[in-house]
């Protein structure tokens, strides 16, 4: 990998060039950034700063060890903070090099994925993989102290609350997909969702040509405020085209998408945990599970599925009619929306066996 520097004319003033070992699936030479006149990145687990101006090597640390990394740059003081995917955990070290300080392992999860600031002293680090539940709990390091801490508390639920919390999970588990990109997902993305949304649950705003849904984007942003609690903004054109040709489109304040007809839409959620964080927002926990073909393609779901507790979904999987599938997390944030509990979805992992 080559660094350059230039000068305001863009005049490339210095070079420099990093090559380093191939180490399995990582990244290993990676930018965090600049601060004043030092241009920071890593190579294969060694931190590096550069002189901005000349492209001079200012210091190494190699105490880091982590690739593949998550990283910010305290603006106050040019502090550079970085997690690594696999350890460590923390890493925190001064504008001149120094370590400041290094943990391998916050505890039983792994694979850190996201930090971002939670206010001027306290950053928020998210992980990819760990124990249950522990896995979606985001962990706080105060920079005063380098301490580390998670804040939350468990909520009532009760009957009104599990019902809407299960419908709101349902909505997307029911269609096959893991995991949604709602602050960064594209026009394609959440209109895709809105679309599949439509097909299971309001099949009437949709107008069918044999081979195209047509459905309206005033239609996909009252789906995306309630879920998302953000619109879009498409513009005219092609938003996804498969190998095969197959186009997913928008022109005029309608989209047309493949209509994907005959697929079952049987699975569905049950919430089993409510937990309160610091901030406000809730970590759902939830199960997810299908009902019986047979069932489903006789009647269609069944909607006292949607009021279930996970007790009385654990006795109805004893008797056979429905099958448990995989369990999951939801980070998001309550709303009441017309006059029942609603949530805008942040980020969401499902594990399916």
């Amino acid at each position: 990998m080559c660094f350059e520097g230039q000068d305001a004319n863009g005049t490339v003033v210095w070079q420099r060039t990093e090559t380093t070992p191939y180490r399995t699936e990582l990244t290993l030479i990676e930018e965090i950034g600049v601060w004043e006149d030092r241009y920071y990145y890593t190579r294969a687990g060694t931190v590096c700063c550069l002189r901005l101006s000349d492209g001079f090597p200012l210091w190494e640390n190699n105490e880091f060890g982590g690739s593949s990394i998550s990283c910010l740059i305290d603006r106050r003081n040019g502090s550079v903070y970085l997690c690594g995917w696999y350890g460590p955990d923390f890493f925190a070290c001064s504008k001149n090099g120094e370590t400041l300080c290094s943990f391998a392992s916050a505890g039983d999860f792994y694979w850190p994925s996201d930090m971002n600031w939670r206010g001027p002293d306290s950053l928020v680090i998210y992980w990819s993989g760990g124990a249950g539940l522990e896995m979606a709990l985001p962990y706080y390091i105060d920079l005063t102290d380098f301490s580390l801490s998670y804040h939350h508390s468990f909520l009532e639920m009760d009957a009104n609350r599990q019902y809407w919390a299960n419908i709101f999970i349902s909505d997307f588990v029911e269609q096959f997909k893991n995991d949604y990109p709602t602050d960064g997902g594209s026009d394609y993305e959440l209109s895709h969702f809105a679309h599949l949304f439509c097909k299971i649950n309001k099949h009437d705003v949709l107008s069918f040509d044999g081979n195209y849904d047509t459905f309206s984007l005033e239609t996909v942003n009252e789906l995306c405020m309630r879920f998302f609690g953000r619109e879009i903004h498409p513009v005219n054109g092609v938003l996804y085209e498969n190998r095969g040709g197959l186009q997913w489109t928008y022109e005029n304040g309608k989209f047309h998408f493949p209509s994907g007809d005959g697929e079952a839409y049987n699975r569905f959620a049950v919430v089993n945990s409510d937990l309160q964080l610091e901030g406000g927002d809730e970590i759902l926990g939830y199960d997810v599970y299908e009902l019986n073909l047979d069932e489903y393609w006789q009647s269609g779901m069944d909607s006292a599925l949607y009021h279930m507790t996970p007790a009385q979904a654990q006795t109805t999987e004893a008797s056979g009619r429905i099958k448990r599938l995989g369990c999951g997390w939801a980070e998001v944030t309550f709303v009441e929306q017309n006059g029942h509990d609603g949530y805008f979805l942040h980020r969401m992992e499902t594990t399916l066996y």
